[in-house]
């Protein structure tokens, strides 16, 4: 099989992959990656990267929206938290940095003021918060320059703003050992627009700062949890946060009911199939480097099922 006719392949199977079922609202169409620009070859080399990073375990990109501000009140509450009440530089869109109590409130005042007013109280969201975060050991000021590039790339129409955390320089009580960029994004733009960020946005995002990172020299790579045959969902940050403060323990938010375990079961068996046939393409490819790719998700769907397996075998034996 030639790499057109691949490519081609990959592209059809990675569409089906991700037409999933989700409540439609009105917000505006999803954008292409930069490497989807470029036509069916583009998009399979995106595909091909994606299925590397998840043989490989590629540390994942994480995107998350930790909230917004209702209000001027809560968005200058939430830039002195960034900025650890001046402590650490803040920038905005245009590389400018403000340093210190006085620059953050300035800060605070262009974006009150400037293009789209915001009043001191409110009742919906002015801002939306986004956390960019790499696992630890992350260069951090590549993950800073990523920041720019993807916060340039899907804001440039809104005012933004965006701070770096890292486990060395971080004044907080209980700083990170994961870097991260907290990045503020006033949800209003000076054409009366409004971000309105979605599933398939946040897809989209991870994507694109995946991307951004590996500019920039980072290993980085965005998959979906059931690609990776991970079950178990992360923590909510409120939870995360308590447990990390005092140790307490909070709710568990993954489901452990026989109806749950049945269903995630199906998950399983189900990109077990979808890899078995993209296994199938790529091994009937020319390219050396795809019939090898081939063999590397053969031995990811192994490990994907043993794991549970043996988890299984385990709890049996304590039982």
């Amino acid at each position: 099989m030639n790499k057109e006719h691949t490519d081609a392949l990959l592209v059809e199977w990675d569409n089906a992959f991700n037409l999933r079922q989700s409540r439609r609202v009105a917000t505006r169409s999803p954008r292409p990656l930069p490497a989807q620009a470029a036509g069916n070859s583009a998009s399979a080399d995106a595909v091909r990267q994606r299925l590397h990073g998840n043989v490989r375990r590629t540390p994942q990109a994480l995107v998350r929206i930790s909230g917004g501000g209702r209000g001027m009140r809560h968005i200058r509450a939430h830039l002195d938290y960034i900025s650890r009440n001046g402590q650490l530089a803040v920038e905005g869109p245009d590389g400018e940095a403000y340093l210190g109590r006085e620059e953050v409130r300035s800060l605070g005042d262009e974006w009150q003021h400037g293009g789209v007013p915001i009043a001191d109280e409110a009742s919906w969201r002015e801002a939306v918060n986004i956390v960019l975060s790499m696992p630890e050991g992350t260069d951090a000021q590549g993950l800073l320059r990523a920041a720019r590039d993807f916060a340039r790339d899907e804001f440039s129409d809104h005012q933004y703003a965006m701070a770096l955390h890292r486990y060395e320089n971080d004044p907080g009580r209980n700083p990170s050992r994961h870097p991260h960029v907290h990045l503020c994004v006033k949800k209003t733009a000076p054409d009366g627009s409004r971000l309105n960020p979605r599933k398939e946005d946040l897809r989209r995002w991870r994507g694109c700062f995946a991307e951004r990172l590996r500019c920039h020299g980072i290993d980085a790579t965005a998959s979906s949890r059931i690609e990776r045959f991970q079950q178990k969902k992360g923590l909510p940050q409120s939870v995360y946060q308590l447990r990390k403060r005092d140790g307490a323990r909070g709710p568990q938010t993954w489901a452990t009911s026989p109806l749950a375990k049945a269903a995630a079961q199906l998950r399983q068996q189900a990109m077990l199939h979808r890899y078995a046939g993209v296994a199938r393409i790529l091994a009937g490819a020319e390219d050396g480097a795809d019939r090898q790719l081939s063999v590397g998700l053969v031995a990811l769907c192994e490990h994907g099922i043993g794991a549970p397996r043996q988890h299984e075998r385990t709890e049996q034996r304590l039982r």
